[in-house]
């Protein structure tokens, strides 16, 4: 059994070969891209927020080398510069090894 579209469907562009027709396949074929499209954008927001936590850990670095802060200031942030540390480099370990682990499969 075949599915005809009306003219201007919603489902138009799911018509691959461009027959008037979608077929089984076409349907399938199309599922399939979205997935793959929803797996892209879901791995480019988690690469990005690897990266903006790395920027932001190399800043912060920069930032207590520079004479502008204070020794009295530097030891006032030493307890939560340690837990950003620890809590970026966790951002950034757990995005490096669902990676490795995404592409085993």
């Amino acid at each position: 059994m075949s599915k005809r579209l009306q003219k201007k469907s919603d489902y138009d562009k799911y018509d691959l070969d461009g027959d008037g027709v979608v077929t089984d396949e076409e349907l399938e074929h199309a599922k399939e891209i979205k997935q793959t499209e929803r797996e892209l954008r879901k791995s480019l927001a988690q690469l990005r927020m690897a990266r903006f936590t790395l920027i932001g850990m190399g800043l912060f670095t920069a930032m207590m080398f520079t004479p502008w802060v204070t020794i009295e200031r530097i030891e006032a942030l030493s307890d939560i510069s340690n837990l950003f540390y620890i809590s970026g480099a966790g951002i950034v370990g757990a995005y490096m090894g669902t990676t490795a682990w995404m592409s085993r499969k």
